[in-house]
């Protein structure tokens, strides 16, 4: 217990050369020798790591501008990219960049991945939901950090909405169109309006569609109370998003 525990070791760690700013970490190698042990028996070696640094980093802070993300990447296929800046900060409140690469993991990749070089967090349509309080961790050398974002992921499946879902031809309303004359071939007088006629297509109604999707957040904890974007009773239109992809099932129909 910490009310019986006591000092047992003391050691003084001099360092006889600069460590020119930021120095990586510097390993101090010892063993414990008992009076009457036996000189050849084997001895356990314990091996410490011990920060040098000429200045007094106390923080590591990473640097984004939204913590929010709305993951249309699972729509598009376009990744989604939030710019992350890691700084570490010192005792005075002066800021530093980091002279040696950080590491860093997300949570959750079910939901945010964050690049090797961890300058950015992203999706890339690969995620299969979103969260809120998604969770990633930084660290770079004894110094830890963690960001939370939201992320609203498109619930599926999208809904289709048609102004009108009753489509009839317009009668005495016909378009250009359809096949034309073979070149250089003949024709008799009068038969020109006939094959008009024929060239023509007859025109059908049209109606508007809309493309339209909840955004929501699932909870940490697994559970099944979703969190919508901005509320329950909201549909975002995607329409835009997805109008390359959309095909009607069966093109003799519509």
């Amino acid at each position: 217990r910490a009310a019986d525990s006591a000092t047992f070791l003391h050691l003084d760690v001099a360092v006889e050369n600069g460590t020119g700013g930021l120095a990586p970490a510097r390993p101090l190698t010892w063993q414990v020798e008992y009076p009457g042990q036996d000189p050849e028996a084997q001895k356990d070696k314990l091996v410490w790591e011990i920060q040098v640094s000429e200045r007094d980093v106390r923080a590591l802070v990473p640097l984004v501008q939204e913590l929010e993300i709305l993951n249309t990447a699972l729509l598009t296929g376009s990744p989604r990219v939030v710019p992350v800046k890691l700084v570490a900060v010192e005792a005075g409140g002066g800021v530093t960049e980091l002279p040696d690469s950080p590491g860093c993991e997300s949570a959750d990749k079910q939901v945010l991945q964050v690049s090797e070089a961890c300058d950015a967090v992203f999706v890339a349509g690969k995620e299969s939901r979103g969260a809120r309080g998604a969770r990633v961790d930084f660290w770079w050398r004894r110094l830890h950090a963690s960001l939370r974002f939201t992320v609203w992921a498109p619930l599926l499946p999208l809904r289709v909405q048609l102004g009108d879902t009753a489509l009839e031809q317009v009668r005495g309303w016909r378009l250009p169109g359809g096949p034309e004359s073979a070149p250089g071939e003949a024709e008799e007088p009068g038969e020109e309006g006939e094959r008009r006629a024929r060239s023509c297509r007859a025109q059908y109604q049209r109606t508007e569609l809309r493309v339209l999707a909840h955004f929501v957040a699932h909870p940490l904890d697994g559970g099944r109370h979703l969190a919508y974007l901005p509320g329950p009773e909201w549909l975002l239109d995607v329409t835009h998003l997805v109008a390359g992809r959309t095909r009607v099932q069966d093109p003799r129909v519509a």
